[in-house]
C-alpha cells in the first residue's frame, strides 16, 4: 500500500509539472503574442507620423519655392527642425529637411557618356583632402561610375573586386545612394561617415546651390582654403539670405577659367531640387527614423508639388 500511495504521489507531482509547464508556454505565446500585437500598432503608428512629417516637408519646399524668387538657403523656413512635437499621446516626432543640392553628386564624376570628368575629379580630390582623407578615393570611385574596365592610376576595377569574399563587380553606370562608397575595397565606415555629409547621389544635371554648400566644399570649388578658415563669417552672412551669389563666387576664383570649366561639368545655382528628411518617431520606448528623398517637380502642364522619389525605414 505504501508502495502504491508513493506512485500516486509521483504521479501527481509528475502532473501539477507538467501543467505548470503547459500553462507557462501558454502565458509566454500569449505575452509574446501581445507584444507583437503592440510593436506591429507601434509600427504603424510610427509610419503615419513619418508620412505626415513627408507631407509638411513637401508643402514647406513648394511654398519656399513658389514665393516667386525661387531661391533655397538656410535661413528660411524649410530648413527648421520640427519637434520634438507630440502627435499623439506617448507618439512623439522630430524631424529635420535637408538640402542636398549644397552636396558634391558623385555622378558628376563621369559624363552621360560614362567618361571620366577631369575637373570633377579634381573637385572631388580636394574635398577628400580638405576632409584629411586620401585623394586616391576619386579615381576609385570614377572607375566604380565609368563606363570602361580599365582602372584609373590608384584607381580599381572588376579585378580587385573580384578577388573578395564574395566577389562583386563595379556596376559602371550612374548610382544612387552615396552609401555605395561602402563598397569601395578598404573604404570603411570611419571615411564614410566623416564624406557623407558633404556628398550625395543624384541624377546627373542637378547644379550646386551655392547657398547651402558647406564652406569645405565651396573650398574645394574654388581650389583655395578661403570659405573654411572663416566659418562664423559665412554663416553671418548666410542669416540674411543666400551667400556667396553667383557673382560673388566667381569673382572669388584666382582661375577665371576654373570656373567656367566647372559649370560645364556641373552647373551652380542658387535653388534646389532635391531635399533628404530625416523624421525619428517615438512611440513609447521604441524609436522609428524614417529618411525620405524628396524631388522638386516645377509642373510641366501641371501645377509644382514635391513627390517622394525613395525612402528607407530603420526600427
Amino acid at each position: 500500500m505504501k508502495r502504491q500511495r508513493g506512485v500516486v504521489l509521483l504521479t501527481a507531482i509528475i502532473m501539477v509539472a507538467l501543467a505548470t509547464i503547459v500553462a507557462a508556454a501558454i502565458a509566454f505565446d500569449t505575452g509574446m503574442m501581445a507584444r507583437r500585437a503592440e510593436g506591429g500598432n507601434a509600427l504603424d503608428q510610427a509610419l503615419l507620423v513619418g508620412g505626415g512629417a513627408e507631407a509638411l516637408a513637401a508643402f514647406a519646399v513648394t511654398e519656399q519655392l513658389r514665393d516667386g524668387s525661387g531661391v533655397i538657403h538656410g535661413g528660411q523656413l524649410w530648413a527648421r527642425p520640427i519637434g520634438p512635437l507630440e502627435v499623439l499621446p506617448g507618439v512623439v516626432l522630430t524631424a529635420q529637411l535637408g538640402d542636398l543640392d549644397g552636396r558634391f553628386n558623385l555622378n558628376h564624376l563621369v559624363d552621360a557618356d560614362g567618361v571620366k570628368q577631369e575637373d570633377a575629379m579634381a573637385v572631388f580630390e580636394r574635398l577628400l583632402r580638405n576632409l584629411d582623407l586620401e585623394p586616391e578615393w576619386a579615381a576609385r570611385m570614377v572607375d566604380w561610375l565609368d563606363a570602361d574596365g580599365q582602372p584609373e592610376p590608384a584607381g580599381a576595377e572588376d579585378a580587385s573586386y573580384s578577388s573578395e569574399t564574395p566577389g562583386y563587380r563595379a556596376p559602371n553606370r550612374a548610382i544612387t545612394s552615396a552609401s555605395e562608397l561602402l563598397a569601395l575595397r578598404g573604404f570603411g565606415a570611419e571615411r564614410y561617415r566623416k564624406l557623407l555629409p558633404y556628398v550625395t547621389a543624384l541624377p546627373r544635371g542637378s547644379a550646386i546651390n551655392l547657398c547651402t554648400a558647406s564652406a569645405v566644399l565651396l573650398d574645394a570649388l574654388a581650389d583655395q582654403r578661403q570659405w573654411s578658415q572663416a566659418p562664423e563669417a559665412l554663416a553671418r552672412n548666410r542669416e540674411g539670405g543666400c551667400f556667396p551669389r553667383s557673382s560673388v563666387f566667381q569673382a572669388s576664383f584666382t582661375d577665371p577659367q576654373l570656373f567656367a570649366r566647372l559649370q560645364q561639368a556641373f552647373s551652380f545655382g542658387e535653388t534646389s531640387t532635391y531635399f533628404s528628411l530625416r523624421s525619428v518617431t517615438t512611440v513609447g520606448s521604441a524609436q522609428f527614423a524614417l529618411y525620405s528623398l524628396l524631388g522638386y517637380e516645377s509642373g510641366a502642364g501641371g501645377p509644382a508639388r514635391v513627390r517622394v522619389i525613395a525612402r528607407s525605414f530603420t526600427p
